[in-house]
């Protein structure tokens, strides 16, 4: 334990021109820095710092440094302790705490950054007096001092650059130790394309680190329990050699198990001026439901299973959105998604060895192997037919059928009538592991273009397709197609 005098706050009369000899006291881990910190930065209305407190009580004013990242540390909670009394810090790290009984005050600082990195940011015990204005003020920890603390000796480095986070569990909020967490990145100004995969494993109390990361490098991260796995989302440093990613481990409960989750993914869509859209599609990685926008752009999605997973929103003639979200049971997450005009514009993809690698990760190498009754095209079938669209490449195949209007094409089942809203030859359509409803004729092909297509998976009939692609209540034939960025990914 490393420790220094923590001298008190100062009474009198604040300005935002001096500066203050402040407390500060930062626990990482089993580790105590007590240290003098001068700070307090302008920014906050002169007239609101210096208003006189409630008669009877004091007031305390601060700023809290963020000296991992540097500059101010905004949208932190300063929390009187003992008492349900607390303040954000505004953009310039500064806050004003009132109606502060007189006697002795402690004070401790919440922000998502520091409960991550497991930091507990806590001043001194200061007096207070009635009627007076109490300074202090707040520095987290360098990230030199974090690395030093958090960081093992020895393994991997090519750079300074950390990746640190936490993982718990979705529904209980307890620290789950010995999660595999997996980061795949490529480092641009390596001049090379290859990709390099670091592991770390979350220690008992939830906390991971993977260090000696190269500052420009960026990839995907995913974190797992045995076969329990949360969705893979994007990382990517911008100006400080600290990067977070935490995750939500949800319980492992099989596809075709009928078992759903209680969690609600809720939300607004519109378009990048602000105006609602409707009829925007919303899912999530590896679910079998869809919401639908209203007139409003709202949407509700229930019965999701608890845990970091990615939801997708799409609408035809929008660029389709991703969204990292943390779901827990009875506790609603909330989205607002802003979609820009115009199908994105994919780099072309080659699908080379790495594809193999990809076919045997998302599970379509065993599946092919097991011999259902199915239609498995590889990337190297698909670029045997030199189909011009998405639904060319049934329109020979088994059990399936594709029907022309003036509009575009719709899939259909053969083993029944037709019709998009039916059960008579319906067809339930995922495209890499995400849900998407045939909702007007042509709607496959505007929104999947045959030249992302890398694989296809066809189940004739609902008794055939796999338990994680049935939905509940919908029995159908199903096709599971997967775009050519997604099997590149290792």
């Amino acid at each position: 334990m490393l420790s220094s005098t923590s001298p008190t706050g100062k009474s009198g009369r604040p300005s935002t021109n001096r500066s203050l000899v402040l407390a500060r006291a930062v626990r990482i881990g089993a580790v105590v820095l007590l240290a003098a910190a001068p700070a307090m930065a302008g920014g906050q209305d002169a007239a609101a710092l210096r208003r006189p407190p409630v008669p009877g009580f004091a007031a305390i004013i601060g700023v809290v440094d963020d000296s991992l990242r540097g500059g101010p540390l905004a949208g932190a909670t300063v929390v009187l302790v003992g008492s349900l009394k607390s303040a954000p810090t505004n953009r310039d790290g500064v806050f004003r705490l009132d109606s502060v009984p007189q006697g002795t005050a402690q004070l401790v600082v919440r922000h998502p950054l520091l409960d991550t990195l497991g930091v507990t940011l806590t001043s001194s015990v200061i007096p207070v007096g009635a009627d007076k204005i109490e300074e202090i003020g707040f520095a987290t920890p360098a990230l030199s001092r974090v690395r030093e603390v958090i960081c093992p000796r020895g393994g991997a480095v090519t750079g300074s650059a950390m990746l640190a986070g936490r993982v718990d569990g979705a529904d209980d909020g307890k620290p789950v130790a010995g999660a595999l967490v997996s980061l795949v990145y490529t480092d641009p100004a390596s001049g090379t394309a290859l990709q390099r995969v670091r592991n770390a494993r979350s220690r008992e109390d939830g906390l991971y680190v993977i260090c000696g990361l190269p500052e420009t490098y960026s990839g995907t991260v995913q974190a797992a329990v045995g076969a329990n796995a949360t969705s893979e989302f994007t990382v990517q440093p911008k100006a400080a050699d600290l990067t977070t990613a935490s995750f939500l481990m949800g319980s492992a409960v099989k596809s075709d198990s009928g078992v759903r989750g209680s969690a609600l993914l809720l939300g607004r869509v519109t378009d990048v001026a602000g105006r609602p859209l409707r009829d925007v599609q919303v899912a999530i990685e590896g679910g079998t439901a869809i919401a639908l926008t209203g007139e409003d752009g709202r949407f509700s999605l229930g019965d999701l299973p608890s845990g970091t997973t990615n939801a997708v929103v799409r609408k035809i003639g929008f660029a389709p959105a991703y969204r990292t979200v943390h779901l827990r049971k009875d506790d609603p997450q909330t989205i607002s998604v802003a979609l820009a005009a115009g199908i994105r514009a994919l780099a072309p993809v080659t699908i080379t060895a790495n594809a193999d690698a990809g076919l045997k990760k998302i599970g379509f190498t065993e599946r092919r192997m097991m011999g259902v009754r199915s239609n498995f095209l590889s990337p190297e079938d698909i670029a045997k037919h030199q189909a011009g669209r998405f639904t060319d490449l049934f329109r020979m195949m088994n059990g399936f059928r594709v029907v022309n209007s003036g509009l575009g094409s719709v899939i259909e089942s053969t083993r029944g009538g037709g019709g998009l809203g039916g059960q008579s030859g319906c067809v339930n359509i995922f495209v890499d592991r995400v849900a998407f409803h045939q909702m007007s004729a042509g709607d496959l092909d505007t929104a999947f273009p045959v030249h992302t297509i890398g694989a296809v998976e066809a189940y004739a009939s609902a008794t055939d397709t796999p338990g994680e692609f049935r939905m509940v209540g919908k029995s159908c034939a199903t096709i599971v197609a997967w775009s050519k960025m997604r099997l590149s990914k290792p």
